[in-house]
């Protein structure tokens, strides 16, 4: 039986959310407060958790930070439950690794239909061993190879993440952008050269099953949206958003090693946007993702 995992201190709106779960099938536990969450998840060993915001001690942002960043309950399906509903309410859930939104008072189909998708997203992370142990014996290779190719994919796929979450990007999507940016530039295994390496990196991936998605992000990471890229001279009509968030984030890499900073880097590539190379909804995406990640060093700090 699958399980959901409580996680509120309104007693009222908690009895009623946990009569439907339970009327829908789900186990259930419940947790009054942030002290206990921790130690439920361990014994209860949830498949989503509903978790409030607003919570007396630890509120409900630290909490699903720490349990997205600790490697046993990461893959768990957090969904945010709050009665805020302004839209940077929502940012610095998902900044903070939240699955999904729900505002308070809770809209019982909604809640069903999140419910149920985050059990099928659980059990599609726990069937994704495979994949993921192929991404990450092949990044292994990059970084024996080419260690500045393996941090630069490292780095980019992190920001591509943050920038996704910002624009709501979510689900199998989001998982296929991170794992593209990790493997963009795996060609460089094989060879330095800028253009070879993108049919090299197409030729390594060619036996895999997901070589279906996973192929534009090898071959069109050097393209810009005004149509001067390679290999293919693409325009923003023919790229999809997760295409635009890689090659503008990966550009914004490159600024950031050729100036030193961040910011200079967000100034140049300000200008290129202007010039249509890149997309100026991620470049501001990106600003806000920046701007997040220090709001989230702060509330950490707390």
């Amino acid at each position: 039986m699958d399980s959901v995992l409580i996680v509120d201190d309104n007693k009222l709106a908690v009895d009623i959310i946990n009569d439907l779960l339970t009327a829908w099938g789900y186990r259930t536990k419940i947790c009054g407060n942030s002290t206990e969450v921790f130690e439920s998840v361990a014994d209860f060993k949830p498949d989503v958790i509903l978790l409030d915001i607003m919570l007396p001690g630890m509120n409900g942002y630290a909490i699903c930070n720490k349990l997205k960043t600790d490697p046993e309950t990461r893959a768990i399906p957090i969904i945010m439950l709050t009665v805020l509903n302004d839209m940077e309410d929502r940012i610095q859930a998902y900044n903070m690794g939240a699955d999904a939104f729900l505002s308070k008072p809770v809209k019982y189909p909604e809640l069903k239909n999140r419910v149920e998708w985050a059990v099928r997203y659980k059990k599609s992370l726990n069937n994704m061993e495979s994949r993921d142990m192929v991404v990450r014996t092949l990044m292994n290779v990059l970084q024996a190879a080419d260690p500045a190719a393996y941090r630069h994919s490292a780095d980019l796929a992190s920001y591509c993440e943050r920038v996704a979450k910002v624009l709501c990007v979510v689900d199998e999507s989001l998982d296929q952008l991170v794992l593209g940016a990790c493997l963009h530039d795996i060609g460089r295994i094989v060879t330095q050269d800028p253009r070879g390496h993108i049919q090299t990196g197409l030729k390594l991936i060619e036996p895999l099953n997901m070589r279906v998605w996973l192929a534009p992000y090898i071959r069109s990471h050097h393209e810009k949206l005004n149509g001067t890229g390679y290999p293919d001279g693409l325009t923003a009509a023919d790229m999809p958003v997760n295409l635009k968030i890689l090659i503008t984030v990966n550009r914004f890499l490159e600024l950031t090693d050729e100036r030193g900073s961040e910011t200079a880097a967000l100034a140049q590539l300000t200008e290129e946007c202007e010039k249509g190379d890149w997309c100026e909804r991620v470049l501001a995406a990106l600003k806000q993702a920046i701007k997040d990640a220090d709001f989230k060093k702060k509330l950490i700090a707390k």
